[in-house]
């Protein structure tokens, strides 16, 4: 049986969930049987179109890797990403919003969210449009991924994204991700919300953690991962080696036998 918010929001003070990225049909239906919760992820942009930034992923993209996401997975609650300039006034961030969760199936949008769009958070969830609001660093508004630092050491950052994290809530988020925010604003946002709180690279005292499947795979070696990226195996290496020995095989007439 999948999971629904309902289930996810219960986990809060019960046990840290885990997410993962997901943007194919093979990989979600590893990741569905371990992880709570799939992000479809316009990181898709990077790992897969081999863009520099997430600002040229389309609506018809996400569509496309969300569809096969949901379909392949049983289990695992489905967040998908609305992509950068679809939802930038009320009226069209419900128009995609909601065709992009009527074609996939998907159970909410996540929105990257700064104060000025906190309106049209509330606008979606009055028209039945669950959110994930995605706060702290927005990936959306850099060209160049490297120049991502750690936010909210100073008292201004710090009231600036606690005070948004509330506004969120109140309008009525589902959930809250937080990215690349100081571990102390993460530990009082987590303590202080009744919603659960996604990080990445935001400390180990929020509700959940998410990272990117293809950083945790390392499926390619030339990529500058972030700090807070832990890998667990070395898949271009892997790969590298199959493919070396299957050229090697076909030219030695080793294969086929």
């Amino acid at each position: 049986m999948r999971n629904t918010v309902k289930k996810i929001q219960l986990l809060k003070n019960k046990r840290p969930f885990s997410c993962l990225t997901a943007y194919s049909s093979s990989i979600a239906k590893i990741v569905d049987q371990h992880v709570d919760v799939i992000l479809v992820g316009d990181s898709v942009g990077n790992v897969v179109y081999g863009m520099k930034n997430t600002r040229s992923v389309t609506l018809e993209m996400m569509k496309n890797h969300g569809k096969a996401v949901f379909e392949s997975s049983e289990k695992a609650f489905t967040i998908i990403d609305m992509p950068y300039n679809t939802y930038q006034n009320s009226k069209q961030a419900y128009v995609n919003a909601k065709n992009l969760l009527k074609y996939t199936k998907c159970q909410s949008v996540k929105l990257e969210v700064n104060k000025n769009k906190v309106s049209i958070v509330s606008h979606l969830v009055n028209k039945n449009i669950p959110v994930v609001s995605h706060i702290g660093i927005l990936p959306q508004q850099f060209s160049d991924f490297n120049k991502i630092r750690i936010i909210g050491k100073t008292s201004r950052q710090k009231k600036q994204i606690i005070d948004l994290a509330y506004q969120l809530e109140d309008a009525g988020s589902c959930m809250i991700l937080l990215e690349c925010v100081d571990k102390e604003i993460a530990k009082e946002i987590t303590r202080n919300l009744k919603i659960p709180i996604i990080g990445i690279g935001s400390s180990v005292h929020c509700d959940g953690q998410i990272l990117v499947i293809n950083d945790i795979l390392n499926t390619d070696n030339e990529i500058k991962k972030p700090k807070f990226v832990k890998t667990y195996t070395n898949l271009s290496s892997s790969i590298n080696k199959s493919v070396k020995q299957y050229v090697a095989d076909v030219k030695n007439r080793k294969f086929p036998k």
